[in-house]
């Protein structure tokens, strides 16, 4: 069966209140992680962890597990949007698609994939994207990896100096939803900077990891791979390496997306000559 097949089942299944562009098909995740290991060992552990406990839940058939999903924190740019697109790759890998059984599909959930200027609207939105995860957002029967990437965006504290009387309504939705969640069928990752901003009763329903700045070591990986995909000359990756990992003993960079700027700077310099 293909990854993107449409008609499996009551022919209903369109991707519902999802854009396409927020649906990772596992052709799409095999793109990103299948010819290289942009996480780090540093990261593998944690990724083993949560794809086991996954696994059991899906081959055991095991509708109420304990475990509805994970809740990743850290510091911007610490990989933790990477790691749960990792997550459902693997799976992805474990539950290959067959003729009964149709591949996986990873849906992303933001702030404005739930946002809706009518009362009620939002709470609707986020049942409707739990409905889907139960049955399968473009294939009948798919199970899902449903990610709420910058959850504190959507679901914030109840006792934030900034929560609305509607972040009450849609709270509420998403606890009822989670708690009903068929762990069989689906799993939830939570993702956030900010983790003081994210409801206690939401934090409690999930498993949680704090992901932290990687090392020297998988930043210059990163950096190379990136430098690489350039077409850097053997040279100018060895001049990256050295001033990276200056930068990195300095503390001037720390994140992933550190790096991705660094490189930025680095090939304008190389490529173009200038100095920024």
């Amino acid at each position: 069966m293909s990854d993107h097949g449409h008609g499996h089942g009551n022919g209903h299944h369109h991707g519902g209140p999802l854009a396409a562009e927020n649906l990772l098909h596992f052709a799409d995740l095999d793109e990103q992680f299948g010819t290289r290991d942009i996480l780090g060992a540093r990261y593998h552990t944690v990724l083993n962890e949560l794809a086991q406990i996954v696994e059991h839940q899906w081959r055991s058939g095991i509708k109420r597990g304990l475990i509805k999903g994970f809740f990743l924190s850290g510091p911007p740019g610490t990989g933790k949007t990477t790691l749960a697109r990792r997550l459902a790759y693997e799976l992805g890998r474990r539950f290959a698609a067959t003729p009964d059984e149709p591949s996986i599909v990873m849906a992303l959930v933001d702030g404005s994939a739930i946002a809706r200027s009518r009362y009620g609207e939002s709470e609707e939105r986020i049942r409707d994207i739990f409905a889907h995860a139960q049955s399968g957002f473009t294939t009948a029967g798919q199970r899902t990896v449903l990610l709420f990437d910058d959850v504190e965006s959507i679901l914030m504290a109840r006792g934030s100096e900034h929560v609305k009387e509607w972040h009450f309504s849609q709270d509420s939705v998403f606890f009822h939803a989670v708690d009903e969640l068929d762990t069989s069928r689906a799993v939830v990752v939570l993702t956030t900077n900010r983790p003081d901003l994210v409801d206690e009763a939401i934090r409690d329903r999930f498993l949680e990891y704090t992901i932290g700045y990687p090392d020297a070591d998988i930043l210059i990986e990163v950096a190379r791979n990136l430098g690489t995909a350039q077409q850097f000359t053997p040279p100018q990756l060895d001049d990256l390496t050295a001033r990276l990992r200056d930068a990195a003993a300095a503390g001037e960079v720390k994140s992933l997306r550190d790096v991705q700027r660094f490189v930025i700077r680095h090939y304008v310099h190389s490529v173009a000559g200038e100095r920024l």
